[in-house]
């Protein structure tokens, strides 16, 4: 009997997917990009199981890749092309043990419970994690990656709102990290849990996490709004910010190029032609909706004809947008973010860049101006995909306009991954990539978590990684 066979009669049935077998191709398919080879996956129940898994795979020299709901955009949940001695830990059967305080507005939530899950058992107290995202990813995935979404304008990314967690170490020990403790207010010492918010599961597998709910608001208003100039969009919002704070909850901004391809998909806005067009949505008290139409009728911007919308209509274009680039084509993507008053010239720069380089590539911008984050997704038309030196070159152009003219970051929300590996070495402080090799070197000595493309060092010389 092999390891892997060990280790699925110690954890029983259903706990370990064989490569082949046909039930495991769903974990190497990412939500973007070519699937990567078929490898075993494990599925432990608890934490306890997840410590046997990790102390098993120190013992055995395996890799393991841990996966929340495999939802990510930058191939850190799926596994490499050589993915020898690399295993895939799923934490979808992590789902018991959710605890939700109303009268403290908490709750602590077990890594495999979906964002959806999450907020329907929250809605029963009136309470939601407003975190909006157009997919529904697993809370450990969350925390592993400190997704942002399109409402962060108003409630922070998933690092502002979680309050714990609980994170098995690869450190020997096997440590188990918990700081699931739930008040607010707690200045007793580092942020622990602040580094393993957005680790990319390279400093430790996240079981649980002490979450910062929120009360659902009575009343919720979108308006959709024509923008003739991109610096327009930055006019409106600041405008809207002086009248509405703190109403408002999100502000997108969606290209031409963007609205057709959510048309594509079946969702057409009944908006006259604009090159930009801004979603505005207000949350709270009854009555609020009608203070955005106000505001929308005397900007000293203009908007042409706002068309208010309900929320959930209001929503589906932004949310189809992503689908229908995918049926123009293959999609590179970049998310990126600048500080605001820059994101008219970022926009406006890397179409030019990007169409004068690639005439038949289609640049289609969107995203949430509100906090300076935008998708500059482009898109190979057809069929013919995309080649790696294509990608590569496309990703070079669209970043350095992004982090080199214009001081903005190459990873906005979707974390770092293969995908933009290399911009963490090329733009990374050198104190912030000591302090990084250290961190990985205390949690991970031998070097078992994590996907293999993840630039995070686990110290100065290299030494100490395992072989890939």
């Amino acid at each position: 009997m092999g390891p892997i066979e060990e280790l699925s009669a110690q954890l029983g049935p259903g706990a370990v997917l064989r490569a082949g077998d046909g039930l495991t191709a769903g974990y190497a398919t990412p939500a973007r990009g070519a699937p990567g080879p078929d490898v075993d996956v494990i599925r432990p129940r608890d934490t306890e199981e997840v410590c046997f898994v990790v102390r098993w795979a120190c013992e055995h020299g395996v890799r393991l890749l841990p996966q929340g709901a495999n939802s990510g955009l930058v191939g850190a949940s799926t596994p490499p092309p050589d993915a020898t001695g690399l295993v895939v830990l799923s934490t979808e059967r992590l789902r018991h043990g959710l605890q939700i305080d109303q009268t403290d507005r908490t709750a602590i939530v077990p890594a495999g419970l979906r964002l959806g899950e999450l907020n329907d058992a929250a809605g029963e107290f009136g309470l939601t994690f407003p975190i909006d995202l157009g997919a529904d990813p697993s809370i450990g995935g969350m925390v592993a990656t400190n997704t942002g979404g399109a409402r962060m304008l108003r409630h922070g990314d998933v690092r502002r709102r979680t309050l714990g967690v609980e994170a098995v170490l690869a450190d020997g020990a096997v440590s188990v990290l918990d700081t699931l403790r739930t008040h607010r207010k707690d200045n007793h010492g580092l942020d622990l849990t602040g580094l393993v918010v957005g680790s990319s599961g390279a400093l430790g597998i996240v079981t649980r996490a002490a979450l910062d709910l929120a009360v659902r608001p009575a009343d919720t208003a979108c308006a959709w709004i024509p923008i003739r100039r991109a610096s327009d969009a930055i006019v409106l919002l600041e405008y809207l910010e002086r009248r509405l704070d703190p109403l408002i909850s999100a502000y997108e901004v969606v290209s031409a190029a963007a609205l057709g391809a959510a048309a594509v998909a079946g969702q057409r806005l009944p908006l006259p032609p604009a090159p930009w067009a801004a979603l505005v949505e207000v949350s709270g008290p009854r009555g609020c909706g009608e203070l955005l139409v106000d505001a929308a009728e005397t900007a000293p911007v203009d908007t042409g004809d706002a068309v208010v919308l309900p929320t959930e209509q209001a929503w589906a274009p932004r949310h189809a947008v992503s689908e229908g680039l995918a049926r123009l084509g293959a999609v590179i993507g970049h998310d990126v973010a600048v500080p605001r008053a820059e994101l008219p010239a970022l926009v406006d720069e890397v179409g030019a860049a990007v169409t004068s380089r690639w005439p038949d590539l289609l640049v289609a911008d969107f995203g949430h101006w509100g906090d300076g984050g935008v998708h500059l997704n482009v898109v190979v038309p057809g069929t013919r995909g995309v080649d790696e030196h294509l990608e590569a070159d496309v990703h070079d152009v669209v970043f350095a306009i992004a982090v080199e003219q214009h001081g903005g970051t190459f990873s906005a929300e979707h974390g770092v991954g293969p995908s933009n590996a290399s911009w963490w070495h090329r733009t990374v402080d050198p104190v912030e990539v000591k302090l990084t090799a250290a961190l990985r070197a205390s949690c991970d000595p031998l070097g078992i978590l994590g996907h293999p493309g993840l630039p995070y060092p686990r110290d100065e010389q290299g030494a100490g990684q395992v072989s890939e």
